[in-house]
């Protein structure tokens, strides 16, 4: 299958196999380790059926004070694979996704002379949010997410690329309620992208539409965690992984169905 043909087709890896995904379907990987560095391939995908994303907190409390010194690096422990185009529902399967002190993530992105870019980004306490300081854990806490897109975005921060689109909220459950991630169980992360719109799901319920500034370039697929000013401190010791079982990424017809 050709590049040209994968923006309308399908993809599934569910990382069974130890080491680098081939390259298949027009789809290449990557990774970056800038949070902690790791051996190669096969410490990031062992062959148990899962790719294994990992935090230091002494990394992450280190990288904090550069942070709030004025550094603008802003470390990634992430998969890349792509690209992929519009009308695709690109789904995560993932568990351990709101650690304090990084945002979890699934987003699109591309930049040439502009910027392409849908994002989902999850962390327990968004200290920038309306609400900082509640509960996150599952005795009636929640988990703070954020919904971004870009769409030929020009700028010289990602904060002053324009235009943009940005909205912040707790995850929404089956019943309207606040839930939190910090449960120890997978979860179902899901952006459908069409020319017309975003719609981001979690675990099937649709938590947001973005139909303001969409973006309309076959992008990279990156997910995995970044470290960020809002998104806290690391309140634990040693390290914590972020367990990805597998991604899909399926074709829509026009009325997002596949």
């Amino acid at each position: 299958m050709s590049i040209a043909s994968l923006m309308a087709g399908e993809y599934f890896e569910g990382f069974d196999l130890p080491g680098k995904p081939p390259v298949r379907d027009g789809i290449r990987w990557g990774y970056m380790d800038e949070i902690t560095p790791v051996a190669g391939w096969k410490e990031i995908i062992p062959g148990d059926g899962y790719a294994h994303l990992t935090a230091s907190a002494a990394r992450l409390r280190k990288n904090l004070r550069n942070i709030r010194n004025g550094g603008d690096f802003l470390p990634f422990q992430t998969l890349t694979l792509g690209p992929v185009g519009s009308n695709h529902r690109i789904s995560i399967r993932a568990r351990n996704t709101a650690i304090p002190g990084v945002a979890c993530v699934l987003f699109t992105y591309r930049e040439k002379s502009k910027v392409d870019e849908i994002d989902i980004e999850i962390t327990p306490d968004d200290t920038q949010g309306p609400i900082t300081g509640h509960p996150t854990g599952t005795g009636g806490g929640w988990t703070d997410v954020r919904f971004n897109t870009w769409a030929n975005a020009r700028g010289e921060t990602g904060e002053s690329l324009r235009p943009r689109f940005s909205v912040g909220s707790p995850i929404i459950g089956s019943l309207g309620e606040k839930v939190s991630h910090r449960d120890d169980r997978f979860h179902l992360y899901t952006i459908e992208w069409r020319p017309e719109s975003v719609r981001f799901f979690i675990d099937g319920i649709r938590q947001k539409v973005i139909d303001q500034v969409v973006p309309d370039n076959p992008s990279q697929i990156i997910l995995g965690m970044r470290q960020m000013p809002w998104s806290g401190v690391p309140d634990w010791k040693g390290s914590q992984t972020m367990l990805i079982d597998w991604i899909d990424i399926e074709a829509l017809d026009r009325e997002g169905k596949p």
